[in-house]
């Protein structure tokens, strides 16, 4: 499973979906699409990864047009989704280095990805930090060794939940899906909009720091 998340991981590289949380000072160039920024970075690296299976369990909402739309051209209903979050290790030209959180979410024959875009950590009743919660936005890319910034699709986002124990543990991990409806139809993100997801624990597996994904 190892190698599987180290192949996967450089397959994630190569064609450039991941995307950028902080804005990076430096090489500042215009995109051909209209409003998209890009910034070349130096050098990229995976510090941490984890792979894992996230079930749907229910309906977020009443069902919309977009739903029958995704049923007519998909044929199915909402599927177990395989996702792949990590840390990734940025530096910019200047020689900065800051790290980021990604995830890649696919249902096996559609997927997204994105980089972290905020976030906190979660407190139990005694004000000791048991998870984080963290957001991602798909409007964040990275192209070869470029971070391109882009909304031209809207504002999507994903949010993992990752709770854990008093042993550091993980359990009660969950992950959701918005979109403001601006862009073109994009009628597998809506889907998952519609859906609610808990992830299976049992499936959970990590390579690297294991630190790294309670930071």
């Amino acid at each position: 499973m190892i190698r599987k998340i180290s192949k996967v991981i450089s397959v994630l590289l190569l064609i450039s979906c991941l995307g950028l949380a902080v804005p990076v000072w430096g090489a500042e160039q215009n995109v051909m699409k209209p409003g998209g920024i890009t910034y070349e970075m130096k050098e990229i690296s995976v510090q941490y990864a984890a792979e894992f299976t996230a079930n749907p369990v229910a309906k977020a909402g009443k069902p919309t047009v977009s739903t029958s739309v995704y049923d007519a051209v998909y044929n199915n209903a909402a599927k177990p989704l395989q996702v792949l979050y990590g840390v990734v290790k940025l530096t910019t030209m200047q020689g900065n280095s800051f790290t980021e959180e990604f995830i890649s979410v696919t249902d096996g024959v559609h997927s997204v990805r994105a980089l972290s875009n905020g976030g906190g950590p979660i407190y139990n009743v005694n004000k000791q930090v048991r998870g984080q919660s963290t957001e991602f936005v798909t409007g964040k890319k990275l192209t070869d060794k470029s971070v391109v910034k882009d909304y031209s699709d809207g504002w999507k986002t994903i949010r993992l939940v990752r709770n854990w124990d008093d042993y550091a543990n993980p359990m009660g991990f969950t992950i959701s899906f918005k979109w403001d409806l601006v862009g073109p139809t994009d009628a597998f993100f809506q889907k998952l909009t519609e859906t609610s997801y808990v992830i299976d624990l049992t499936t959970l597996r990590q390579k690297g720091a294991n630190q790294a994904v309670q930071r």
